[in-house]
């Protein structure tokens, strides 16, 4: 069950707090490295604005 909207059709789990995601309620993040790796993140809307779990968070919310 998502464990923000309570949809039963999971899609991913935050990689910050393991919360489970719908498709709706997860947010995509692009994370990469110094070696040119891009992968794929999808948090939920908590760990999406902090900036301690998720590194662009400083570029898109940079008043939290």
């Amino acid at each position: 069950m998502c464990g923000t909207c309570k949809n039963t059709n999971i899609f991913t789990k935050c990689p910050g707090c393991g919360v489970s995601l719908c498709q709706d309620c997860s947010h995509l993040e692009l994370i990469g490295s110094g070696c040119g790796c891009v992968w794929p993140v999808y948090y939920c809307i908590t760990c999406s604005r902090d900036s301690a779990i998720n590194p662009n968070a400083i570029f898109k919310y940079p008043e939290v």
